[in-house]
């Protein structure tokens, strides 16, 4: 039985010297303040954007009622006619005549 308490009393004197021997990490220093910035004016000469995404959400919207007419292509309002006729009268003289009467709407 002494023995078995004398050889523990080594073991734990060795554990004891192995865990003085590792060195405790040392708390990390602290950071140096860097000085601070202060801008007191700033111009941007340029925006360069490289990529835009536009989304509407139209998943809630109503028609109740759609009215009007849709022109797909040249449309013109009103008589023109006397315009182009002065136009073409410049440009070709008399070799070109140029009739152009707008549509009546019934």
């Amino acid at each position: 039985m002494e023995k078995k308490i004398s050889s523990l009393e080594s073991k734990i004197n060795e554990v004891k010297t192995e865990v003085k021997a590792i060195r405790i990490p040392s708390p990390p220093k602290e950071k140096e303040n860097n000085p601070t910035v202060q801008i007191n004016h700033l111009q941007v000469d340029q925006i360069v954007i490289e990529h835009l995404d536009y989304a509407n959400n139209f998943g809630q919207l109503g028609i109740k009622e759609l009215s009007g007419k849709l022109n797909i292509g040249s449309t013109y309002e009103g008589d023109i006619s006397e315009k182009i006729n002065e136009i073409v009268k410049q440009k070709l003289g008399k070799e070109a005549a140029v009739n152009i009467k707008a549509k009546k709407e019934e």
